[in-house]
């Protein structure tokens, strides 16, 4: 899909005309209005969506006057801060006073849409064969079915740009003190410990909470923490990772590294912000997370260092002689949907205008904005013009600038995210960092993007056997900081197992094992 040429034109295919229809819902404000492109009736549909603190939701913006155009559809979006919105929406869907459409994500369709209180997609989906397509190039949305039966639109995605929980280091300080690239977690270890013979007051590598180091290193150590899934056992089975013999490997690893002051005393309590200031200020060398972010502290670093970069390094071997990176899954945001109220008065219409969305004309405009304002066409594919490329160049973060100002992509309404513009108008090092992510022997194989999709019995147990774990898993912390000794990690394995892991894992990979692959 991501290689698949672009078409030339806009044009909006017969079945997409039949999206402008009259009103959708009881809450519909164009009660007529001019006529729209192809000689039918305008509609309203009011959509509430979390606003990103990175990109700000806009109104009348080139997408949405661009969509309008095209279609006669008019997107009322409302955005609600992302630190409130799970409340905002559960509010909503409590009092069963959703708009015409809402984000959800996977949870929700689990715990409401036997309500009723969500539109069932699947009654048309022979009215919408792109939407179909993009179902069918993404198996795993088979995941999001209630009784074989689609409650909203997820959020898939094509050319997009690679990342993971990766190793970044600074690049420039190896070089300066003549150390060679870590290429396995013992010689990371060795690295950082001459980096804090050099910098004594140091913390060479930080992070941001307990569950952002212990994913990410358990997994390249051979292990894992808490559910994960493991392509390496049984062919590929869910496995609750913090009671197996390898993750005392990992315990004792990063023991190891906090009580020689190698790993931040701060670690299970920093804040994003305090994370980022250590990175950003160069006192911390390394973290091993979202290889994206370093972008920004490169920036920041760079105004008083212009040597200093932090840098992605190939995922480390582990003890076991393998290598394995905590690779994004390449797959959209699937985990969320955009679900459409089951009060709207023309749901077939809706339908039809979201299968405009999945197509590739919807793409375009969804992603790219207007053509010969915003964008053109050069060599089949679609390219932002330079004038837009320029306009945003200088600022924090180009691509989310230039995204909140046309409307467009995955954190505005695109169903269909298409990264291209991120791409063209980011750091060289992000695309690079992509390509070199794909490449990585590491993340040959990725994680789901969807959990299994439970029964209510089986939600009921997960939610009774979490809350027995939930207090023995504060051992993990303890057995880091070293308050408790390792020689007490058998024990520590007997109480998750008497409260229900294995129990756990057989839900898990029974519920897998229900979903058509």
């Amino acid at each position: 899909m991501s290689n698949k040429r672009w078409k030339t034109g806009l044009l909006l295919s017969a079945a997409s005309t039949a999206v402008l229809l009259s009103g959708c819902s009881g809450n519909k404000t164009d009660a007529g209005g001019t006529e729209a492109q192809q000689g039918a009736k305008p509609m309203t549909l009011k959509m509430i969506r979390y606003e990103h603190p990175s990109q700000a939701l806009k109104q009348n913006t080139p997408v949405l006057k661009e969509i309008a155009k095209q279609t006669g559809v008019t997107l009322q979006v409302e955005g609600v801060p992302q630190s409130n919105y799970k409340d905002k929406k559960q509010v909503l869907i409590g009092t069963n006073n959703i708009p015409d459409v809402i984000l959800v994500d996977q949870n929700d369709i689990f715990q409401y849409a036997k309500t009723g209180i969500f539109l069932n997609i699947s009654d048309y989906l022979d009215q919408a064969p792109n939407l179909k397509k993009r179902l069918q190039d993404n198996p795993e949305t088979n995941k999001l079915l209630i009784d074989g039966k689609l409650y909203g639109f997820p959020i898939t995605a094509q050319n997009q740009l690679s990342a993971g929980k990766a190793p970044m280091i600074r690049t420039d300080l190896l070089k300066k003190h003549n150390l060679k690239t870590p290429a396995t977690y013992d010689e990371l270890y060795a690295t950082l410990k001459q980096l804090k013979a050099a910098y004594p007051d140091s913390t060479p590598w930080t992070a941001r909470g307990m569950g952002s180091i212990l994913d990410a290193v358990a997994y390249g150590m051979g292990s894992g923490y808490g559910m994960y899934f493991d392509p390496d056992v049984k062919g590929g089975s869910y496995v609750y990772g913090t009671n197996k013999p390898e993750f005392k490997e990992v315990l004792a690893y990063l023991n190891k590294l906090y009580a020689e002051k190698l790993l931040d005393p701060d670690f299970a309590v920093n804040t994003q912000q305090k994370w980022a200031e250590k990175l950003s200020t160069g006192k911390a060398f390394f973290y091993f997370d979202n290889n994206t972010f370093a972008v920004n502290y490169n920036q920041a670093m760079q105004k008083d260092n212009p040597e200093a970069k932090l840098d992605l390094i190939p995922y480390l071997g582990n003890g076991k002689g393998s290598i394995r990176g905590f690779a994004y899954p390449k797959a959209g945001w699937i985990s969320e949907l955009y679900a459409v109220s089951s009060k709207v008065k023309d749901p077939a219409a809706i339908v039809k205008f979201y299968d405009w969305l999945y197509s590739e004309e919807g793409t375009l405009v969804a992603n790219f904005g207007v053509r010969g304002e915003t964008f053109d066409i050069a060599n089949g594919k679609p390219k932002l013009l330079d004038a837009v490329i320029d306009k945003y160049k200088t600022a924090a973060d180009p691509a989310r600038a230039m995204l909140s100002e046309l409307g467009a992509g995955y954190l505005t309404i695109a169903p269909h995210v298409d990264e291209t513009p991120i791409i063209q108008v980011s750091d060289p090092d992000l695309v690079r960092w992509g390509e070199q992510i794909d490449k990585d022997p590491g993340s040959k194989i990725r994680a789901p993007s969807l959990k299994p999709p439970f029964t209510d019995e089986e939600n009921e147990q997960i939610k009774q056997i979490t809350s027995k774990l939930s207090p023995i898993l504060a051992d993990v912390l303890k057995f880091i900081m070293g308050a408790k000794p390792l020689g007490e990690f058998d024990a520590f394995v007997k109480a998750l197992n008497d409260n229900g892991v294995p129990q756990l894992e057989t839900i898990y990979n029974t519920a897998m094992s229900r979903v058509k692959r």
